[in-house]
């Protein structure tokens, strides 16, 4: 074995021992989680979790724009409530009108390895609906939202996540130009609600599914 093989491996399962300690904390926290290797895994998952009929939701995420749910959901067979529509323009009215969905669709912004799910938003909807509202939550998300504690996923939001989400939209805000946030007061601000799932009530409300590879911001 070559040893960009033998690295590779090691990476592998550095990345699933991590995946399976933070697996294993959110099925204490009364929520059911999954692994899957690849992004064409997940979509597969989450087409089994859906059943045809259902009202399907799901906030602005770029981990389910690379993996096509989009793309999937207009096909047919589910009442798409965003179909054809952007990702990122709903509503005041159509995001309401996700809390009564049947199966909503979201990443996170960081997973500890204590079984909690961090969701930072400038509205508010998709934290919202993580917490309170729709029937079922599928969460989504990569190996690389994967944190040690409450204290680095809230830093990872700060000095990664937000910045550089801002940066990608172009806009003029000052974590663009700091790298980090700066706690700032202005219209554009991206980080102003932050949801921490500790333990979900309901159980089979909500599934996890963590993929073994980079997705999203």
């Amino acid at each position: 074995m070559n040893e960009t093989k033998k690295l590779s491996d090691a990476r592998r399962w550095h990345s699933e021992r991590r995946i399976r300690e933070a697996l294993a904390a959110i099925k204490k926290n009364n929520m059911a989680g999954i692994y899957v290797r690849s992004r064409e895994a997940a979509l597969k998952e989450i087409s089994l979790r859906i059943p045809k009929g259902s009202s399907v939701a799901h906030g602005g995420s770029r981990t389910l724009q690379e993996l096509g749910v989009d793309v999937f959901l207009n096909q047919g067979g589910f009442e798409y409530l965003l179909a054809n529509a952007s990702w990122d323009k709903g509503t005041r009215e159509s995001r309401l009108r996700d809390f009564s969905c049947d199966i909503f669709l979201t990443s996170v912004n960081a997973i500890t390895l204590r079984g909690e799910l961090l969701a930072m938003d400038g509205f508010g909807n998709r934290a919202a609906c993580l917490l309170f509202g729709p029937k079922k939550v599928l969460v989504i998300a990569g190996q690389n939202k994967i944190v040690a504690t409450l204290e680095d996923g809230i830093k990872r939001i700060k000095d990664f996540v937000a910045p550089v989400h801002a940066k990608r939209r172009g806009w003029s805000v000052p974590c663009t130009k700091a790298g980090r946030c700066v706690d700032c007061k202005t219209p554009m601000r991206i980080c102003n609600k932050l949801a921490v799932l500790q333990y979900e009530r309901e159980s089979d409300r909500i599934t996890v599914i963590l993929v073994g590879e980079d997705l999203g911001i």
